[in-house]
């Protein structure tokens, strides 16, 4: 149901042109936000992305680059500002992920992971909260992973330690800029069906599935609506919150 709840808010997402964050892109727009889309090198999807949020009816501007570049990030604040004045939401979803073994791990992947998802987070937040500051309003949401707090045998440590600490940096910020009435936030989605879970066998698929207590992958548009709670005006008195999205996972 579109209720309009975003209505002349300005949001800027990053990692908009694929999985969690084109499913909140799109919700957003289905609430009437109009749009700064980030990504780093897939133009294609991303102009794919904006079509559909503009059919919609709500303005997009579409960004490339890479968010852990500190200079890239405050070319997206100037231009987020000359074209629409203003941002009354972020949302930091842009991420990488590595699957290396800890003893096999380089230093160069484990410095672009966090380079990339912490740092990228950073930057962004580092760029747009003194606006949101000095016009006593504003929403961020960052998003962190259900492996924040519950360890996975397949992925590095690299991103573990990288989510973990977005929600620490999250916490952090929500009570230094709660008096200026912005609330932070984050999701921790667990096992979405994304690109990833769709390319897996039937086998592997299902075993994921088994092992979720609602027998099920999440969708993004799930994790879209949870975004759109803690975007909206619904979550005013919420802040330095993780929203988990897991199919009860972590009760496990």
């Amino acid at each position: 149901m579109i209720s309009n709840l975003l209505r002349q808010k300005i949001a800027v997402i990053s990692g908009a042109s694929r999985g969690i964050g084109r499913g909140i892109a799109l919700r957003f727009a289905e609430e009437g936000a109009s749009l700064v889309l980030i990504c780093l090198k897939n133009e294609h999807r991303l102009k794919e992305v904006s079509k559909e949020a503009q059919s919609l009816g709500v303005r997009t501007l579409s960004i490339i680059g890479d968010v852990s570049d500190l200079s890239f990030c405050e070319s997206v604040l100037e231009r987020t500002i000359s074209e629409f004045g203003r941002a009354d939401i972020l949302v930091n979803c842009a991420g990488i992920i590595t699957r290396t073994p800890f003893e096999d791990l380089s230093l160069v992947d484990w410095h672009r992971v966090i380079d990339v998802n912490l740092h990228g987070t950073f930057h962004l937040c580092r760029m747009f909260l003194p606006t949101m500051r000095m016009q006593m309003y504003g929403k961020v949401i960052n998003v962190t992973s259900q492996m924040a707090f519950l360890p996975h045998p397949g992925a590095s440590p690299s991103y573990e330690v990288s989510k973990a600490a977005i929600s620490a940096l999250t916490r952090h910020l929500s009570l230094q800029y709660a008096k200026y009435n912005v609330c932070i936030n984050s999701i921790a989605p667990g096992s979405i069906d994304t690109d990833l879970p769709k390319s897996m066998s039937q086998e592997a698929r299902s075993k994921l599935e088994h092992a979720i207590p609602m027998r099920r992958l999440g969708d993004t548009e799930e994790v879209g609506d949870c975004a759109l709670f803690l975007a909206s005006s619904m979550s005013d008195y919420i802040t330095g919150t993780t929203l988990h999205i897991n199919g009860g996972s972590l009760m496990l």
